[in-house]
């Protein structure tokens, strides 16, 4: 692993990258703390409860996504850290993917994509026109099993689970968007409370280039990621 990298190669871009260490710190923080709520969720035998390790629904139809920069780090140091084969592998299937994400992102009428200057919600209906296009299946699972579990962004950790930072909000109704096809027809008691973690992953991210913006990467681009 590169322990403090100093610049992060991603989507074509060179980012000079500045407190890693704290920075990457306080975003494993925040995945504890969310690991804590989930658990506590769970524990309530009212709570419906269905995803466990083997089931990869959402790791096969929902494989491209978009995460933070301080994620897209620490994610990238887990697959430099993989074994080579397990490493070149992932990196050869989303290598197959990187040309499909641009030719779809291209059918999305709106402004061109550029890294490090997206438009959200425009960045977000790509996504999911590709993923509904080809339902690709993300590069690092390797036997139905997530080859970089423990370095998951947070989106992969809310998967399974009501979580309402990825809930749509409207009427003063909650949407969940982020349970998997086990749960339906499940009946909701409580859910999982997330939105001031989620909020404070564009601050760290923000932190790590010196209070600059650059908003969101796909998986993909993470994955062909290099860090030095």
């Amino acid at each position: 692993m590169i322990a403090d990298p100093k610049e992060f190669r991603i989507a074509d871009l060179c980012i000079s990258l500045n407190d890693v260490s704290g920075v990457l710190g306080e975003l494993r923080a925040h995945y504890e703390e969310f690991d804590r709520r989930a658990d506590a969720f769970k524990s309530d035998a009212r709570n419906p409860h269905l995803c466990a390790a083997g089931c990869s629904h959402c790791c096969k139809q929902g494989a491209v996504f978009a995460v933070t920069l301080a994620e897209a780090v620490l994610w990238a140091q887990a697959i430099h850290s993989l074994p080579d084969q397990k490493r070149e592998s992932a990196k050869k299937a989303a290598k197959d993917l990187l040309p499909e994400q641009e030719r779809i992102f291209a059918t999305v009428e709106g402004q061109v994509d550029q890294p490090g200057a997206r438009e959200e919600p425009l960045f977000s209906a790509r996504i999911s026109a590709l993923n509904a296009a080809l339902g690709p299946t993300c590069p690092l699972l390797v036997d139905d099993l997530c080859s970089v579990y423990e370095a998951r962004p947070m989106l992969c950790r809310a998967y399974g689970f009501p979580v309402d930072a990825y809930a749509v909000k409207a009427e003063g109704a909650l949407v969940f968007r982020s349970l998997c096809v086990l749960y339906e027809n499940e009946r909701l008691v409580d859910y999982v409370r997330a939105d001031d973690l989620k909020a404070r992953l564009a601050e760290l991210s923000k932190r790590l280039v010196g209070g600059i913006d650059l908003g969101r990467f796909t998986s993909v681009e993470v994955v062909l990621s290099k860090l030095s």
